[in-house]
């Protein structure tokens, strides 16, 4: 079945389907989906986690029970499956349409679509999940309801904005989900428990860091280690929560997928001199290093909900060095 952001919570409460696909522009939007699922599966005793990036050459295998070893405790896995940019290919449409006609009830199969086109919506293997499990569209957020969005987003990190406060907030973070969500980590540690009026949000704003999200981005980007270390470390000392700097990172990784894959950056939204820095940073890098940073990612996230017993900022340490 098809629904929405705000009825997948509850849906996902009453009862956990087997497979949940999910498409949007933003890797933000589509964290909130996922975290949402994943809350509740590991209270179900959902263990653990594998992801699997798809490329071009996928092994679609690991979709087949009969390639498994039965498992005589009968754990449960979740398995998510992360499109970027391009949808699963003939082999791994099969692949979706035959496992959705008779899912593992052992498995929670999660498929991320991100900047996909809407025609991929609409296509066999997305209708044979949505069929068996759930669908969740998140359209890109306009401008005119950023400020909507970012009250939605402070509820849930348990933070009140007045509507002039978050008008001003969408206002300087431009459309930037990113920019917002960091200013919104800011200000659940700056003022807990007040309702954050005009006046907070200024000061909360004038009071920036020796550091943002976006400096980290570009150091990452440009393949500055020394930079990108310190600027975690700065990041930290400052009370910024590991989950945003694991976004910041993975957006990068997954843009410099897509150049790679696309061996262009038409699909790739940014100024030219960003542009440029992504297509001479994929020249340095192999596909292959590209994956296994993108699962190292899935680990690190795993380790923040508690599904991996990995240190997140260890591990988002050794990640920025070795990339």
């Amino acid at each position: 079945m098809k629904t929405n952001s705000k009825d997948l919570r509850e849906l996902v409460r009453k009862e956990l389907n087997p497979v949940y696909l999910f498409f949007a522009e933003e890797s933000i939007q589509l964290t909130s989906l996922i975290d949402s699922v994943l809350l509740v599966a590991k209270d179900s005793n959902f263990d653990e986690k594998t992801t699997y990036v798809v490329s071009k050459d996928m092994d679609w295998s690991f979709l087949d029970s009969n390639n498994e070893n039965l498992d005589l405790f009968g754990s449960k896995k979740i398995i998510e499956i992360k499109l970027l940019g391009s949808g699963p290919g003939n082999k791994g449409s099969k692949a979706l349409k035959e496992y959705s006609l008779d899912p593992d009830p052992n498995k929670l199969l999660i498929v991320s679509a991100e900047g996909l086109d809407k025609k991929s919506q609409s296509s066999a293997w997305a209708k044979s999940l949505e069929e068996t499990g759930i669908m969740v569209v998140e359209n890109p957020i306009p401008l005119n309801s950023m400020p909507q969005w970012i009250q939605g987003q402070a509820n849930d990190s348990n933070v009140q904005i007045k509507n002039e406060a978050a008008q001003l907030l969408s206002e300087k973070t431009e459309g930037n989900l990113l920019a917002a969500t960091q200013e919104i980590i800011k200000l659940s540690l700056l003022y807990p428990n007040v309702e954050i009026g005009l006046k907070e949000m200024e000061d909360s704003i004038s009071n920036a860091s020796k550091y943002g999200i976006f400096d980290l981005s570009n150091a990452f980007v440009s393949g500055n280690k020394n930079r990108t270390f310190q600027i975690i470390e700065s990041l930290k000392s400052e009370g910024m929560q590991p989950t945003l700097i694991l976004w910041a990172l993975t957006k990068e990784i997954n843009n410099l997928y897509k150049v790679m894959e696309d061996n262009s950056t038409k699909n790739i939204w940014g100024p030219r001199h960003y542009l440029e820095t992504l297509t001479k940073r994929v020249n340095q890098l192999t596909k292959t290093k590209i994956q296994q940073s993108l699962l190292e990612i899935a680990e690190i996230d795993a380790s923040i909900k508690g599904l991996s017993p990995k240190n997140p900022w260890q591990a988002i340490r050794d990640l920025a060095i070795t990339f």
